[in-house]
């Protein structure tokens, strides 16, 4: 049940009876893809710039989106981007795979800062996901699609993420000094609500802005909600002041501080073995997992022209996450295999991942002449990850023999990168030629710390560094067309809970053993695309293809038999290890277009198609999606908006022997949005009208046959709701 905390609610209800209301100018919530063109975004060259300058193709999701669409979770952020997905659902670990490339081969930053890394199963089925974040808190979310490592170093191997954070100027207008919003919200899906508030405050030269928010419910259900359900609480305080020395520079601190726990009534990685073990049967189970995610940002920012830059930005920040997972679960055991066995067993695994980083980062620019702009920057920042798990059994209070049982999953590891960058943005044929090289210098070196091996070796050390270059250019073909092409490099040095994983889970038939000869994963990517508008048709499309080079796989090198202390037979153990294949490619094309038929009615469309193998063996990526992408219509009168949209996929052939084909489906969406008054807004949304059961193709992908694909299905129909009030 949805119970929020009584300081935010005090906050919010008072804020809400006490504050004389204002007038709150706000963006129309439907903007045209004219101005989305005109967007303003960093990705592309740590400056701002408009969409329509960028040579490449790069995803938007505004605030106004956010709001639009109802979006409550970073699951949901990408939901109408077909080029885009996520993986997990609300409490569990999520990432994003753009392109058919994910985990995290895809790096994510907020405003600047490099965000957590994932951990568990590369990127489809994480233990640690990442995104750490409220979604109240953001203004905009790019996607770079394609390697970025010119620009932002290691990780950036398959694209980026930034997440750029609200300012207090986006709730000051019209010379405020005093301004926020009060928001509640619901959804059927996982039976969630939220409250939130965010106060803004402008005295002189410092500004202010703060946000709360409370989020209760549970796990997102499969169709015939027969998933166990998770308990999900979450908060969230996001604190963000600036100084203006003058119109040009200023001086701003950010206070992140997000934190979720989630419960459940089921211990799946403790008493797996155990559920179907004779003479062994379960009295009492549960588990609880909570996530802490705190960054500190001080950062300084000038466009006061000097002799080396016209902008300038520096920062100094600290991001720290940790995830605790707490398993018990209570056997009742009267069993025989050679010996008899008769006790009530109390067990418990307690598994802590801890990732620490601290950075310093710097960009500028500075214009040569008309022709040349110059952009460099450096980068260095230092992190370091553990992953521990502890095991204890006791009977009435005692410990077993040889417990409580410690063991790292890799050795807690110190990762230091440093990168310096420079690029040159020319500008020919008065303008209507934009030519991008860049280059980038990185180095890197990951120490484990002296840590040995089972064997009583020492774990390898990792020191590379690595140039990448890349080039764009975009050409105007008129005023309102324009074509572009871009190659670009990509690098990732092998991550520490791959090279170092060394996990035993014989008692499951395999276990994973540490490399130390791993190269660093390469790519290259290439793209040409083309966009713009002509009268009131828009449109967007993009052609890559890219290639990762010694990409990081498990192979079985071998097997060994073990006998089960258990049950006194013999098991065959299956042994793997992360290793550099030779090679992978990945190629596609994405379109999107839209048609104004009058100042209400714009119809609107896009997909994606993506395909992906492993060179050497033929088979293909479990990241790749089949054909998919969207249709709709949209309204837009006054104070009323509304979309119908049907989101859509093919039937997913590209699958490995053994794997079952996942059946294409098509499901409606309606969204609508009415202003009431200048200061109250209200946002509905009817998600999968037809009540359509259906499987998304990644959470399907890996699944042996057709028996198992009840458990990921999609939700049903789902109901939510949001109500707004600006003051």
């Amino acid at each position: 049940m949805f119970m929020p905390k009584r300081a935010l609610l005090a906050i919010a209800i008072s804020t809400a009876i006490f504050v004389a209301p204002s007038s709150y100018a706000e963006d129309n919530v439907h903007n045209t893809v004219h101005s989305a063109l005109e967007r303003i975004v960093i990705s592309g060259t740590k400056t701002e710039k408009p969409l329509k300058d960028v040579a490449g193709s790069i995803s938007v999701i505004t605030e106004q989106d956010i709001e639009r669409q109802l979006v409550t979770d970073m699951s949901q952020l990408f939901k109408y981007d077909p080029s885009v997905q996520v993986t997990g659902s609300i409490g569990g670990a999520q990432n994003i795979i753009v392109r058919g490339m994910g985990g995290d081969r895809v790096l994510m930053i907020k405003d600047g800062m490099r965000m957590n890394e994932g951990y568990g199963a590369n990127g489809l089925n994480d233990i640690v996901g990442r995104g750490f974040i409220d979604t109240d808190t953001l203004k905009q979310v790019e996607v770079a699609k394609g390697a970025s490592s010119s620009l932002y170093g290691s990780d950036a191997l398959g694209g980026i993420i930034v997440f750029t954070t609200k300012d207090a100027a986006d709730y000051l207008t019209d010379g405020e000094t005093f301004a926020g919003t009060v928001k509640v919200g619901y959804t059927d899906d996982g039976k969630q609500g939220n409250i939130g508030t965010t106060l803004a405050l402008a005295t002189g030269d410092f500004e202010q802005v703060l946000n709360l928010t409370y989020r209760d419910g549970e796990e997102s259900q499969n169709y015939a909600g027969t998933k166990p359900s998770l308990a999900i609480e979450s908060s969230s305080m996001f604190y963000k002041a600036k100084y203006h020395f003058n119109d040009d520079t200023y001086l701003s601190f950010t206070a992140d501080i997000w934190q979720q726990d989630v419960t459940g009534d089921l211990a799946y990685g403790l008493l797996g073995y155990f559920r179907d073990l004779e003479g062994y049967s379960i009295i009492d189970e549960n588990s609880q997992s909570q996530k802490d995610n705190q960054s500190l940002q001080l950062r300084f920012h000038s466009e006061t022209k000097t002799a080396v830059y016209d902008l300038l930005n520096v920062s100094l920040y600290s991001n720290s996450t940790e995830q605790e997972d707490i398993e018990y679960g209570q056997l009742d055991i009267n069993a025989n295999y050679g010996y008899p066995l008769i006790e009530i067993r109390d067990m418990w695994k307690t598994a802590l991942y801890k990732q620490a980083t601290l950075g310093f980062l710097s960009n500028a620019s500075l214009a040569l002449n008309d022709t040349h702009t110059i952009g460099y920057g450096l980068d260095i920042e230092q992190s370091t990850s553990s992953r521990t798990e502890v095991k204890l059994y006791s009977v009435e209070g005692t410990p077993k023999n040889g417990y409580p049982q410690a063991t790292d999953k890799f050795p807690e590891t110190d990762v230091f990168r440093a990168g310096f960058f420079i690029n040159d943005e020319i500008s020919l044929l008065d303008g209507k030629l934009l030519f991008t090289p860049g280059a980038r210098f990185d180095t890197y070196q990951m120490d484990a710390n002296g840590a040995l091996k089972e064997d009583g070796t020492p774990y390898a050390d990792f020191d590379e560094n690595h140039v990448s270059l890349s080039i764009g250019g975009l050409y105007k073909f008129t005023n309102t067309i324009a074509g572009f092409a871009q190659y670009g490099q990509g690098f990732k040095v092998p991550a520490y809970d791959l090279a170092y994983i060394e996990h035993d889970n014989s008692m499951y038939g395999y276990k994973i053993v540490p490399s130390d000869d791993l190269a660093p994963e390469e790519s290259d990517n290439f793209e040409i695309g083309l966009r713009g508008h002509t009268g009131n048709f828009f449109f967007s499309t993009a052609i890559y293809y890219s290639t990762f080079d010694n990409f990081l796989a498990t192979e079985v090198i071998g097997h060994e038999t073990i006998t089960d202390p258990y049950t006194g037979q013999d098991m065959l153990v299956e042994i793997n290890q992360y290793q550099n294949i030779d090679s992978v490619t990945l190629k596609g094309i994405e379109a999107a277009v839209r048609y104004h038929i009058n100042d209400s009615f714009s119809v609107f469309a896009n997909a994606a198609y993506q395909d992906g193998k492993d060179d050497e063996s033929g088979d293909y990526l479990t990241s790749i999606s089949p054909l998919s992408g969207i249709t709709g219509v949209s309204y837009e009168v006054d104070d009323l908006s509304a979309e119908l949209i049907v989101n859509w996929a093919t039937r997913m052939e590209k699958v490995n022997d053994g794997s079952p084909e996942i059946a294409g489906y098509g499901t409606v969406d309606f969204l609508t949005s009415y202003q009431v008054t200048d200061e109250f807004r209200v946002s509905l949304a009817i998600t999968n009208i037809t009540d359509k059961e259906y499987v998304k193709y990644l959470n399907g992908a890996g699944h042996k046959d057709m028996a198992t694909l009840s458990d990921v299905t999609e939700a049903g129909r789902g109901f939510s709701a949001s109500m707004r009030y600006d003051f």
